[in-house]
């Protein structure tokens, strides 16, 4: 069955829209959106959903990796079991201001259920679609999600560096001891690249080539992660 779309703000209490250090420690489930944007965290009321009445979806758009409450969502939301609509789903953009949302939701089975969301705006300015999901055991305590360890994690701040290095700003040597510099320390993770032995030093124009490409948005993150690997297994760039 599927019931009305419709979802009510959730002011907390001690919120104030000019104050971004409000946290919660109740969420059961904290994940990221699909481009790391928002983290969105969600708790039920009953903790333990159920069949017998409404469950409250309390979920609430948080600044990555703060709890701290971001302001002016434009979102979608539908639950889902075996791929059929449980509530939902919405035909149009829906705005939260506080940032915090409150959806009642009737649930006629036990079982795995699929809380998805859609984030399409933040702050009054449209965003390309973001998603979060979220598994709900009616009958049962929401079960976290498992969060799989990326295999490749670029800061975004990254690609000026790439950019300025196509652009000939930056020289060759500088680029790679940089980069080398953040693989070996764990502030940006490509996947296990085996170590070349070469002492060559020539980058190939190719690898210059993909990084003003990167940096301007024109191929994805794999591309400028193969000319990285490309210099780790010729020996140019050594990890330790």
């Amino acid at each position: 069955m599927v019931y009305p779309a419709f979802a009510a703000e959730y002011d907390l209490n001690s919120y104030h829209a000019d104050d971004d250090s409000n946290e919660s420690s109740e969420y059961s489930q904290i994940v990221s959106t699909s481009d790391g944007t928002l983290d969105v965290g969600i708790y039920t009321t009953p903790k333990i959903p159920n069949t017998d009445e409404f469950t409250k979806l309390m979920i609430s758009f948080l600044k990555p990796d703060t709890e701290r409450i971001q302001l002016h969502i434009d979102y979608r939301v539908s639950v889902t079991k075996d791929g059929d609509y449980v509530f939902g789903p919405m035909s149009r953009l829906l705005h939260t201001s506080p940032g915090s949302i409150t959806i009642p939701v009737k649930f006629s089975e036990n079982g795995s259920h699929i809380v998805h969301i859609e984030v399409e705006g933040i702050l009054f300015q449209p965003i390309p679609l973001e998603t979060a999901t979220f598994t709900i055991n009616v009958g049962e305590s929401i079960t976290p999600s498992p969060t799989p360890t990326p295999e490749t994690s670029i800061p975004g701040w990254i690609k000026n560096n790439a950019g300025w290095w196509a652009d000939g700003q930056i020289d060759d040597g500088s680029f790679v001891a940089g980069i080398q510099w953040l693989i070996s320390n764990d502030v940006m993770t490509i996947p296990s690249t085996e170590q070349g032995t070469g002492s060559g030093d020539v980058i190939p124009s190719w690898i210059k080539n993909n990084a003003g490409w990167w940096a301007d948005g024109q191929i994805d993150d794999s591309s400028f992660v193969s000319g990285l690997q490309w210099l780790i297994s010729n020996g140019i760039m050594k990890i330790s």
